[in-house]
């Protein structure tokens, strides 16, 4: 049998945590509540919901701190909060929606392993310096709701910010912008490329995905590297107990689906 590490850990669990993640950020229920809110779409309330963390901050830091949406989608959001609303107050809306996706979509897992997942998930996320990213930072001290399913939900989320601000350290450090991260992403598609970059709001001309595409792969290799020491304060065993929870987890979440 083959010894977890930290880095094949970082790598088994990288897909599970991103198609979760999506499952609840996508969910027609997820836009509703937004617009419900007050929001014109649930792409605004997306935005906010995720950056409002750092509070009625300018919307250059906003667009800095998400880096990946060119900054007219990310004015377009933070410049029209519903009346009564304040920045912090839509990321605690948002803060809510995930934690009810956790209890629906765990609601047939054992509460122990959620208090076991969420706890691990919890001291990898707390090894880390608030310093890796300001969304991270701003999300992992976000108060943790009561039930087990929306703990474990949460803390899911927490650990994709992490990812995220590594990544964009990552690709800084290889020379490339986030929309060349973004049209030479080794996703399938539709995610990558420029048809992929326009959907997420960047305008062309664009360059050729393949100028820069040892840098993105790189970069991506970077990332990983850049998270394994927070990791590895797990022992082997933990780590692989870990990888293949939140593998069982979110494969759990993505057999339920929206509603």
């Amino acid at each position: 049998m083959t010894t977890a590490t930290a880095a094949s850990t970082i790598d088994d669990i990288r897909d599970p945590v991103a198609r979760f993640t999506r499952g609840w950020m996508l969910a027609t229920s997820t836009d509703a509540y937004g617009m419900d809110l007050g929001f014109a779409s649930g792409s605004r309330f997306w935005v906010v919901g995720r950056a409002g963390v750092l509070g009625d901050c300018p919307v250059e830091i906003a667009a800095a701190a998400i880096a990946f949406e060119p900054i007219e989608k990310v004015r377009a959001a933070w410049e029209t909060v519903p009346a009564g609303l304040t920045h912090r107050d839509v990321a605690l809306h948002y803060r809510d929606r995930i934690a009810a996706w956790g209890d629906r979509v765990f609601a047939d897992h054992p509460p122990a392993e959620l208090i076991e997942l969420e706890a691990t998930a919890r001291r990898i996320a707390g090894a880390a310096p608030a310093a890796l990213g300001v969304l991270f930072a701003g999300w992992r001290q976000l108060s943790a709701p009561e039930s087990p399913g929306a703990r474990a939900a949460v803390a899911l989320h927490v650990l994709r910010e992490m990812r995220g601000a590594a990544h964009i350290a990552a690709i800084t450090a290889c020379g490339l912008t986030p929309l060349d991260a973004i049209l030479a992403a080794p996703h399938p598609p539709p995610r990558t490329g420029p048809a992929y970059a326009e959907r997420m709001g960047w305008r062309g001309p664009f360059r050729d995905p393949a100028e820069v595409r040892m840098q993105r792969l790189a970069a991506e290799e970077l990332t990983g590297t850049i998270l394994e020491p927070y990791f590895s304060i797990l022992t082997p065993g933990e780590l692989a107990r870990f990888g293949a929870g939140v593998t069982t987890l979110c494969e759990t979440s993505i057999r339920v689906g929206d509603s």
